[in-house]
Order: C-alpha cells, then structure tokens, then sequence
C-alpha cells in the first residue's frame, strides 16, 4: 500500500492548486513532503520561507508556518529565523529567478556565513508567473518573450557560484530523475550548514512549447538527454551532471620554509648607556639616533621617521620610550627591525 501520510504536511483544502498541468513544482512540493515525513519535520519543529513567483506559492500550500516575503528576500528571511530560532529546520521554496536574479546577491552571502537552512530551487529556466522571459538560469540561445532571436548571454551556473569555497553542498537533480530527486532532498535535510538543491524543472507553458515540446513528458525526456547521474559525492559537478558536490573544510598546502633566526645578541656584552649618556644621541651634529627601550638601547638612524630636512619625531630621539611605546598599538614593531647597539644602566 503507498504511504499518503505526507499529506498532513499539505493543506489539502487549498486544492486543486493554481499551476499549469505539467508544471513541475507539483513534483517538488510533494517529494519535499515525502522526505520530510519521512525524517519526522512537521508544523512542530519546521518553517518555510518562500519568494516570488510560481515555485514561491508552494509554501502557502504547505501545513506549516511559513514566511512569504517580498522578491529576492526569502533567503535572508529563512537565515533570520535561524538566527532566532536556531531549534527550528528551516527551509526555502523558491524558484531560479526569485533565487539567483533578484536574490542573487543574498545567496552569494548567505551560503558564505553558512547558517543550518536548506534551499529547493525550482529551476525551470524561465520566468514563468510574468508570461515567459529569459531569467538568469535561460540556456544561451533559447527563445523568449524577451529573446525572440535567442538569448544572447552564457547562464548563472548555480554550481560554479556555490562551490567555490567550502564548506558547501550543492546537489543538482531533474524532476524526471524521482530516485536521486529524493535522495538529493534527503541529503540536503541532514546535511549541517547552507545546502542548495537546483531541481532542473519544466515549464511546459511558457517555456516548453516555444521549444517545440507538446507535452510535459517531452521535456522531462529531455532532460534524461542533457543530463546524466554521476555516483557518489564529488567536489566539483560538470554543467552536465547530476549529483551532489559536497566539501566540509578546506585542506590549505602547508609549505614548510626553512627560517633562519639570526642570534641573539648577549646584551651583558654591550656597551651601557645612562640616560644622560642617552641624550647626546639626538642625531643632532652629525651624532646617530639612538632610543631606549625595556633596558636596551636601539640604533633608529635608519629609520623613515626621522629622515628628511625637518627631522620630523626628532624630539624622541636620546630617550628612553619603554613606556611610550608600551602603550602604542604598534610599539614593538617600530623598534625591533633596528639594531640592538647597547644597554640601559639601572
């Protein structure tokens, strides 16, 4: 018998529900639900936040609290509530544009900072709710409302964006692939940090049939033909693959330098100076500029600071700083490039 128990995570008497037939955000909402009955998340213990457009709808048909924000928002909404409410599973249920248009700069960010929320894009390459323009994720060449010619410009690679720095994961699926569709779902719920489904979906209305497809099937076939399912994890996804690109720390190349210490200088062998003695070296008539500091005597003659005509700082010069410098943010690192030429008398 089918386990329909996935349906108390939908608010049945909404129904039928307001997409196209064939539409594929039908396929998300329900595998969505199927796999979140499946680890336990309900109304109780899960929020879901949502955008604009058609795939945005989805969490207004889904029995739990929800968020519906303005264009692009969903994301930073989904990372607020975790913020505040870090007990809850937060998810997104959105679409391409709402997600990587308008939203793009919050998903380059928000996938940076790495909160514990999940992402399902409905990835239908369209912009379906206002009548069929080119949207971020258009293949290049593709007829629109807004490319009658065919789109002119190379698509947002939502994998290249979200594993350039790790930690990620990132999964890309089809609507047409149900097995690793679920798989991907189940994954990206468990997984601790920001995960991102792309779910390659069709928009067989606005979309499909100005690609000369008649039917829903048509376009899930064909992604059969575009894609194909990699097996395991990887670090990295090809524009062609199906899979999940996963990667929890970055390993940095350690290169081992061999550093040479120069030796300390004895400072009992060095010539002591009295703060008196101290005072003549003020760089004044030809003499060097020497400075005291925690018992040693530093040679500055070299230094940028009392260079030039006006000898600017000179008035430090001949004296003893250790208690100046103790509490300037950058003391030790003015001094010790210099050379030690002697010692402080007690």
């Amino acid at each position: 018998m089918i386990d329909r128990s996935y349906k108390e995570l939908l608010k049945l008497n909404r129904y039928p529900h307001t997409w196209c037939p064939g539409c594929g955000i039908g396929a998300v909402l329900k595998n969505v639900a199927m796999v979140m009955k499946e680890l336990g998340w309900n109304h109780q213990n899960t929020t879901v936040v949502s955008g604009i457009g058609c795939s945005g709808r989805m969490a207004g048909y889904m029995n739990l609290d929800g968020v519906h924000t303005p264009h692009g928002r969903a994301i930073t909404a989904a990372e607020a509530i975790k913020t505040v409410r870090p007990d809850l599973n937060v998810l997104v249920l959105s679409g391409d544009g709402d997600l990587g248009a308008i939203g793009g700069n919050h998903l380059l960010h928000t996938s940076r900072r790495n909160p514990d929320i999940t992402i399902f894009c409905n990835d239908n390459e369209i912009y379906g709710l206002t009548g069929g323009q080119a949207g971020p994720t258009t293949p290049k060449g593709t007829k629109t409302v807004t490319s009658p010619g065919g789109e002119h410009y190379e698509p947002l690679r939502f994998n290249r964006l979200l594993t350039m720095k790790p930690p990620y994961f990132y999964a890309r699926t089809t609507v047409y692939h149900l097995h690793h569709f679920q798989t991907c779902i189940r994954e990206a719920l468990l997984y601790k940090g920001f995960s991102f489904v792309d779910i390659i979906s069709d928009c067989i209305e606005l979309n499909g049939r100005r690609l000369g497809f008649k039917t829903a099937h048509q376009m899930f076939k064909w992604f059969d033909e575009r894609f194909h399912i990699v097996e395991g994890v990887r670090e990295h996804l090809a524009d062609d693959e199906l899979g999940i690109a996963r990667k929890d720390t970055e390993v940095e190349a350690r290169v081992e330098v061999e550093v040479r210490e120069k030796p300390e200088v004895e400072i009992e062998s060095l010539k002591s100076f009295s703060l008196e003695e101290l005072t003549q070296f003020d760089g004044g008539q030809g003499q060097p500029i020497y400075i005291g500091y925690k018992g040693k005597v530093f040679d500055l003659s070299a230094s940028p600071l009392f260079q030039g005509e006006k000898r600017m700082r000179c008035h430090l010069a001949g004296k003893d700083l250790t208690k100046d410098l103790n509490v300037a943010p950058h003391g030790d690192d003015l001094i010790f490039k210099f050379p030690v030429i002697g010692r402080l008398k007690e």
